[in-house]
């Protein structure tokens, strides 16, 4: 049996519903609570950036008429100290129910045609660590690991960075005060409780 017909296209305006809920479902799969949730509003401005910039393309899969899937495809330098061009495959998504049925080599082959057509001379992407079908679909594809890409808040990083440096008094003191009222704060709540 022949597989069905797979395309991309640049993604436009009746897209915005179904990018809004691929974004939602890859924010859950990520279990990133910290990450912005999706609004019609930002899809719109990002699809209205990506008409007017060259090195941005946001792209969805159809398959038999139908949204089964979505990248970001960016052109930009390898690394920052590189002279070397990439593109850089973002928020590859195919939806439940259209996995295994050529989507996510129809989003990887876009990403290649816009290398090409950019000049660029690699593909990257990044995938979650966690996320083992994912990884095993990019190295059947030749993609190599290259860096652990790692992320904090910033809050957490000055205040790791301040316990690293040791901590002056007066912001010991702070945290001792902020802790002392959570207890009482947590103390309170128990003693209504009974």
């Amino acid at each position: 049996m022949p597989r069905p017909s797979v395309s991309v296209r640049a993604a436009v305006p009746a897209d915005v519903p179904a990018l809004v809920e691929m974004w939602s479902e890859l924010r859950e799969l990520s279990r990133d609570r910290a990450a912005p949730v999706p609004s019609e509003r930002g899809v719109r401005a990002r699809l209205e950036r990506a008409d007017q910039d060259p090195d941005l393309r946001i792209v969805v899969a159809t398959l038999d008429g139908e949204v089964a899937g979505m990248a970001v495809l960016t052109h930009q330098p390898y690394a920052a100290l590189f002279d070397v061009q990439s593109v850089h495959l973002h928020f590859m998504h195919v939806r439940d129910g259209f996995r295994r049925k050529g989507v996510g080599h129809a989003l990887v082959a876009a990403a290649a045609a816009y290398a090409e057509e950019m000049g660029a001379d690699h593909v990257m992407t990044s995938t979650l660590p966690t996320a083992r079908d994912a990884n095993r679909f990019y190295a059947r594809l030749g993609f190599a690991p290259m860096v652990v890409r790692r992320a904090a808040p910033v809050a957490t990083v000055r205040r790791r960075l301040a316990a690293d440096a040791g901590v002056p008094e007066a912001v010991e003191g702070v945290v001792a005060r902020r802790r002392s009222l959570r207890s009482r704060s947590r103390l309170r709540v128990a003693r209504l409780a009974e």
